[in-house]
This record gives structure tokens, sequence and C-alpha cells, in this order.
């Protein structure tokens, strides 16, 4: 699922390579836990150096209840950390380059007259506090292609106030670390089955409780990963690539053709339940592959956002409304609902939580809003 905001950032990271009970005493704490995967080789020019072995970062954003003496953390600073997803080694410094030209381009694009503006909105995300001392559910995130933390930093800091670990996975392909081909997919889906098995040594996560969550192509990582993992205990994806709608794209349209043919690929292999949230598209379209018409799962939803694009299924129109108060209906109340039925969704069937039902509030938002969102399914 590309699009012109997405291929403007991979070019710049190219060039320099509610249902549920609010817990209001939790606080958000970010760690950046960077490891290698040595069972996989990343660098294979310098076997002598530890990053010979495959890098998998993880941005653990976990529920706190330590009171910050800190102020929270800046977007700015949370895209200062992206560059490192390749490199462990690189300087903030060196990183900021990279933050002030995509800030540059998501302002441009959000119609924003200054990236500062961006660059200086406060998060509600504080460094490196205590850790948890009981067992919370874990959502990993897939990134979408060479995306990373910045995409759903808010999304992230709502989901740790309802009582979640979430381990955001920076997409990152094979060597040098830039996706770009049908191949780099591999690794994405690896990165996520290690960060499921790093994340379970860990005391304060609750092994039993594992979902996944994604935006863009990461849809279809994590898609690939329920097929194999039976840690997977339900999987939610944002506007996710395992739809395909053919004939806008031709280059990616060869592109998920090859995305299609690497394994894993066995939809019916997917049991556990399964939301994908969508935004509209053109009705005059050559094919489709629905991927939901090919898995097992019993319990599955669909959610179309009339009018909605891509980029409100990531924290922009939230960071841009923040930055600029003219902009406040620049996503006319998307971002909460999707939040809404994020929160429900997991509620549901990582917490067994007897009051949170996904079709419920589905069906409500419909009845309330028709002129909002739709579950007509996509058909020719």
């Amino acid at each position: 699922m590309k699009n012109s905001l997405l291929v403007v950032f991979a070019s710049i990271i190219f060039l320099f390579s509610c249902n549920s009970t609010t817990i209001l005493h939790y606080y958000t704490g970010l760690k950046i836990l960077k490891d290698f995967d040595s069972s996989r080789t990343f660098d294979t020019t310098s076997p002598g150096s530890r990053m010979f072995y495959r890098p998998v970062k993880i941005d653990l954003f976990y529920p706190s209840q330590e009171k910050p003496t800190k102020a929270p953390l800046t977007y700015g600073d949370i895209m200062n950390m992206y560059e490192q997803r390749m490199n462990y080694f690189n300087s903030i410094d060196s990183c900021k380059k990279v933050s002030l030209q995509m800030a540059a381009a998501i302002a441009d694009y959000l119609h924003i007259d200054s990236a500062s503006k961006l660059l200086n909105v406060k998060t509600g995300v504080f460094n490196d506090l205590k850790l948890p001392s009981q067992k919370f559910p874990l959502i990993v995130y897939a990134s979408s292609m060479n995306g990373s933390s910045w995409e759903n930093p808010f999304l992230f800091d709502s989901l740790t106030h309802h009582g979640y670990v979430i381990a955001a996975i920076s997409s990152v392909g094979k060597f040098p670390g830039y996706m770009s081909d049908a191949v780099d997919m591999e690794e994405q889906v690896d990165d996520i089955l290690y960060a499921i098995k790093k994340m379970k040594t860990f005391d304060f996560i609750d092994s039993n409780k594992i979902g996944l969550l994604s935006w863009s192509l990461g849809g279809t990582a994590i898609a690939k990963t329920a097929m194999i993992s039976p840690d997977v205990k339900c999987l939610l994806s944002y506007d996710g690539t395992e739809i395909h709608y053919f004939g806008f794209d031709t280059a990616w349209d060869a592109e998920y053709k090859e995305i299609m043919k690497i394994a894993p690929y066995d939809p019916a292999a997917i049991t556990v339940p399964y939301m994908y949230l969508s935004s509209e598209h053109p009705k005059d379209i050559d094919s489709m592959y629905v991927f939901p018409d090919f898995i097992n799962s019993r319990e599955k939803y669909f959610l179309k956002f009339i009018s909605a694009i891509h980029e409100n299924f990531s924290s922009l129109p939230v960071l841009a409304k923040t930055a600029d108060t003219s902009l406040k209906n620049i996503d006319s109340g998307r971002s909460d609902v999707i939040t809404k039925l994020t929160v429900t969704f997991f509620d549901q069937y990582l917490k067994q939580s007897n009051t949170a039902s996904t079709q419920a509030t589905i069906d409500g938002i419909v009845a309330d809003k028709p002129h909002f969102a739709s579950t007509d399914y996509p058909r020719k």
C-alpha cells in the first residue's frame, strides 16, 4: 500500500541510511532495546563485528507507576531515535538530519508552515521510567515500509494507559537495512518473531496474552507471523497490504505478487480473531485480493472509514492538529474512533473482558454515523 507520503519518507531514509476503564495513574515509559539475533546475519562483510548479526531494535512503551520528574519526550526526540534502527552506533546528532528531512516532508504534506512545530510537539511519553511490577498483555506493533515508532506514538500512549505493553518493531530489510524488495518481508516477519521470543523473557509480560497490531506493509508481516506463531492470540491491521487493490500501481502489483510467494503463506492457518480497519478506495478497480476471505478465523471484523486516507491510521493527524490548532478538524474524529476500536478489540481478546464487544462497537459506530464508517466489504 504505497502512497506518495510513504515514498517521500522512504527516499529520505535511503539518502541518509472506549469499553475499557482507563487507568489514570499509569504514565507511559519508553525504553529502547537494541538486541541482536545471532541466528541471522546482517552485515556479511564484517563477520568479526557484533553487527554481523541481525539488529533487532524494540521500542518498548509500557505503563509505569513512577511519577516523571523530567519533561515528556517531544515528537522530535522520537524521530531522532529512528535512524538507529539500522545502526545502533549512529549519534543522535547525525540522526537529527533525518528527523529534519522527515519533519519537513510531513509538514509540507499536512500544509503546516514549519517543521519545527511538529518536532516540538510534546508527547505523553517519558524516557526510562521504572518498569512495571505486574504482568500486562503485550501488543507487538509492526510498522509500515521503512517505518518506525514515529508513526503512532500517541496511539501507544493511549494503549499503555489502558494497561498494555507495546513492543514497536522498526521495519528494516536485508542489509544494509532498507526495505525495497519483496524479500525484505522475510526479515520483518523474523524480527516480529524474535521480538515475541525476547519479550516473553520479561516478568512483566503475560506470555499468554500477546496480540499483533500494524499499519500498511506491517499488515502483511503480522498476517504471515500469525500463520506460524502459536503465541499470537489476535491481530489488528490498519489499512494493511494483506488486502490489495490491483490496477493503481503496476510496479507495486508486481511486488505484491512476489510477497505472496514468500513463505509462510497459508491464510487458512490463521484461526485467531482478526480485524481490518480500512481507508476508502476508488471503486473503479481491475481486481482485488481480499485476504479475510481466505483465513479461518471465526471472529473477523471489517470497518471502512468513508473518505479516510492511508495516513488516518497513523498519529500524523493528531500531531498536525496539536502543532497547528487551525487544523483541529484534520481527521474528523477518526483517531478517537480508531483508538476506541483498538482498545475494545484487545480488551475482548487479550484481557477477555466481559464488557468489551468489538461487534457491538462497530455496529454502534455505523448506526450513529453512517456517513462516517461502513461495514461494506471490498467487492468489485
